[in-house]
């Protein structure tokens, strides 16, 4: 990496910047992320920092990452924190640094009302887990939601399996103390301008207890709701608290959820083959948080993450956008795009979230009364791709069941390959509505089962015109004749359409330097497929298979 510029007049930048005087700490994010590639260099790039900066860079702990943690005193204000960051990467031995920030829940509560649970049950946005149940309720499987904490609550007392809060800033811990193995919930209720000027006061959320019930919450005894996999156990991992949780933080709690080394932290007992994360902000995938997933997945955990609730492109929100991940969208009752929820190319499936305009629109599961404080056991109707999240989580946790020695990328396939085709409008909401049942037998039966896409009539307009024809079961051919290389970030699109009575299926593969691997396919029962993929720089091709059957097919293609 290029050498700091020299030269650089602290008095100058304290000018330009902002630097001198008290930093306002209740208001200002300080907290920034350093990797050092050479460690050997780590001292002299730090001193020459904070010579050129005028400020001190005081070591606040190591993550799991090979990151750590430190603290800029003497920042005044976003963009002095900034130039200090721009700088950081600049420097030799530093392979990144990064904001540590601050991620919140993404869920939007409402009312407290019982009604039935739609979500579950219901053949328009419904998750379609009754027919799942008769074979499979989660028995065996741990899901960690990494989130809030829990409170002890009738319905999931007897789900929650060990568990460790990850929080160590006391302001936003709200409990009196640091990292602990106490991963309750004492509350994350504000006062206002307590999270930045001009935030408003709000209650306790009770979040991750809400999204513990929809994966997990006890059935059949008699009370209260039921969970989509309620044989399953709950692993909670407090990351988020007063204003939200630091990315340094969730990053530990993701590793060490999947069974992964954290510093100072016992060994996990309980790793958890599904990872749920209700959380985000805004900004792309953050390096750690990057890191951290691919530990996970390392470990043979499934990630599954909320899209987001700003009605924007889920590519600028962390960590919706991050690799490896099952990114979940949100609908309505309808099975239309809920109104809050993000969308985009990195959009994987979607799932009922809800719309507590009308209570019974909303999504009803396990909660607590206090507004502050805990309270007594309650229920309540949330909203919010934080709530579609964990109906994709417990469907995650019927397939681990079915099959535990499937891989994520198994679990992917199988929820997305047999997600069913929007009733209502929800455009770049991924694949489809998950339907556990349906993907219970696409892992079980790859290529076998599943709900075909609607088949193209006629190539759209853009998309390249290409037919042929396959003898036989096992037969194969490549569109195009030759592979295409693109440069860049894009999305790769093809539509199948096979002769009747075959079932032919649809791969992309990618070159990854050694051999062709698959990066996407749809794999349904018929020979109607779609796929269409968010992919960078590369040599792909497109590959035609026969299941079952002879005859010809039409394809249609749209390179980025």
């Amino acid at each position: 990496m290029p050498s700091l510029t020299k030269g650089l007049l602290a008095a100058a930048v304290a000018a330009t910047f902002g630097l001198a005087g008290a930093a306002n700490s209740a208001e200002l994010n300080n907290r920034i992320i350093v990797k050092f590639a050479d460690q050997q260099q780590r001292s002299s790039t730090l001193a020459s920092i904070e010579r050129n900066f005028a400020t001190d860079l005081r070591e606040l702990r190591s993550i799991a990452t090979g990151g750590e943690v430190l603290i800029a005193k003497g920042v005044a204000n976003e963009k002095a924190r900034d130039a200090l960051i721009a700088a950081l990467n600049n420097a030799p031995g530093v392979e990144y640094a990064e904001l540590d920030a601050m991620l919140q829940p993404l869920a939007v509560p409402n009312d407290t009302r019982y009604n039935e649970q739609w979500h579950y049950f219901e053949a328009t946005a419904g998750l379609n887990l009754e027919p799942a149940w008769d074979t499979h309720t989660g028995a065996g499987v741990t899901v960690a939601v990494i989130d809030t904490g829990y409170r002890p609550h009738v319905d999931l007392d007897s789900k929650i399996v060990g568990g460790y809060d990850f929080i160590g800033d006391l302001s936003v811990a709200n409990d009196g103390n640091g990292r602990d193995s106490d991963a309750s919930d004492p509350g994350d209720w504000v006062a206002a301008g307590e999270c930045g000027f001009g935030s408003s006061a709000s209650n306790s959320s009770w979040h991750g207890t809400h999204v513990a019930g929809t994966i997990a919450a006890e059935s059949n005894n008699s009370q209260g709701v039921a969970g989509a996999a309620w044989d399953a156990n709950i692993l909670p991992v407090r990351v988020l608290g007063k204003c939200g949780g630091y990315t340094s933080d969730i990053a530990d709690g993701i590793i060490w959820s999947a069974g992964g080394s954290v510093s100072g932290v016992p060994t996990n007992s309980n790793p958890a083959q599904v990872l749920n994360l209700s959380l985000g902000g805004g900004g792309s995938c953050a390096s750690t948080t990057q890191s951290a997933i691919n530990s996970a997945r390392a470990n043979g955990a499934t990630v599954i993450v909320a899209a987001g609730n700003s009605n924007a492109n889920a590519a600028n929100y962390n960590p919706a956008s991050c690799d490896g991940v099952i990114t979940v969208a949100s609908v309505d009752r309808g099975g239309n795009r809920a109104y809050y929820s993000n969308y985009g190319s990195v959009v994987d499936v979607a799932a009922p979230g809800g719309e507590t305009a009308t209570q019974a629109n909303g999504v009803l599961s396990t909660l607590n009364s206090g507004s502050q404080g805990p309270g007594s056991d309650n229920y309540a109707f949330y909203q919010g791709t934080s709530m579609a999240t964990p109906h994709v989580a417990g469907a995650a946790a019927l397939l681990y069941e079915a099959d535990p020695s499937a891989t994520p990328d198994d679990i992917e396939a199988a929820l997305v390959n047999s997600a069913r085709a929007f009733p209502g409008s929800c455009s770049q909401c991924g694949s489809g509505i998950v339907d556990a049942d349906a993907a219970i037998d696409e892992l079980l039966n790859p290529g076998g089962g599943g709900n075909p896409p609607p088949p193209p009539a006629g190539c759209p307009t853009g998309y390249d015109s290409y037919n042929g024809t396959l003898t036989g079961s096992g037969d194969y051919e490549y569109q195009p004749n030759g592979t295409y290389y693109y440069s860049g970030s894009g999305t790769h699109s093809g539509e199948l359409s096979g002769a009747a009575g075959t079932d032919f299926d649809l791969y992309l593969w990618k070159w990854n330097g050694n051999s062709w691997s698959t990066v996407a396919s749809s794999l349904s029962s018929s020979s109607e497929e779609s796929i269409t993929y968010s992919g960078s720089s590369g040599y792909y091709v497109w590959r035609i298979y026969s299941y079952s059957g002879s005859g010809s097919y039409d394809f249609c293609m749209d390179r980025p």
